[in-house]
């Protein structure tokens, strides 16, 4: 049985989530995507949308969604930056004892 999306049990790891999420779509085309829905919405008669507090809330919704995106391939970039940075951690090698004069 597939588990659906939202659930806890797809939610245990939001980092590989996202990370998915990134690699299956360019962010250009799931804001082009997000517009095409939006406009589509609102451009027809007859729906729910021609209400205009209805048409006010999907706009603030894209606005969200749309700066949801932008936050989950920044954290994207960030993690695959940080993963595939070598190594600061250098060690020194120290003698113990007093320093020589």
């Amino acid at each position: 049985m597939q588990t659906q999306p939202g659930t806890s049990e797809n939610m245990k790891d939001p980092f590989r989530i996202i990370a998915e999420f990134c690699r299956n779509y360019h962010q250009h085309e799931v804001q082009s995507m997000l517009w095409e829905w939006l406009s589509t919405a609102i451009s027809r008669t007859h729906s729910i949308y021609d209400d205009g507090k209805e048409r006010a809330s999907l706009i603030l919704l894209y606005e969200n969604i749309t700066l949801l995106i932008a936050a989950a391939y920044s954290v994207h970039h960030k993690t695959a930056a940080a993963s595939t940075a070598p190594s600061t951690n250098i060690t020194k090698n120290k003698k113990s004892g007093p320093p020589k004069p």
